[in-house]
């Protein structure tokens, strides 16, 4: 049996990736300001400071391995601070990246959901500006 997508036409949601530049602007100051809360609540500096060390006899692949092995284990930790010990506060700013409150962030269908943090994702513009806001040192909790 082959799953099909139903269309309810629901009416799009507001986000990032689909609103104007001025309401774009002061929602992304918002945001701002909400992941380096949830970025100091969720550990991420400390965690992001979790690197192996060698003892000098590794081979490279051996070293590779290492590394990967590591930033497997600082994805999953930030991850568990993020969707389970901090969840609130991740729901928050996914909220505010679709012009909702927490509480009607939290409320929404998971479908729903599923769809606007995909949307995000998938949107150049939102990325790019993300990671210019990282790059510029604006949210210096990611890159120290």
């Amino acid at each position: 049996m082959e799953l099909k997508e139903i269309n309810v036409d629901k009416p799009k949601i507001k986000t990032l990736a689909n609103c104007t530049v001025k309401e774009f602007l002061k929602q992304v100051n918002k945001i701002r300001h909400e992941v380096e809360d949830l970025f100091t609540a969720a550990n991420i500096k400390e965690i992001r400071k979790n690197i192996p060390t060698f003892s000098g006899k590794e081979t490279e692949e051996e070293k590779a391995e290492i590394i990967r092995k590591q930033g497997r284990k600082n994805i999953s930790d930030i991850l568990d601070n993020c969707l389970d010990k901090n969840v609130d506060k991740t729901v928050k700013v996914i909220g505010l990246m679709c012009f909702k409150t927490e509480k009607e962030a939290e409320n929404m269908d998971v479908s729903e959901f599923y769809d606007v943090v995909f949307e995000l994702l998938g949107s150049k513009r939102v990325i790019d500006f993300f990671m210019r806001l990282v790059n510029s040192g604006l949210i210096d909790t990611l890159t120290s």
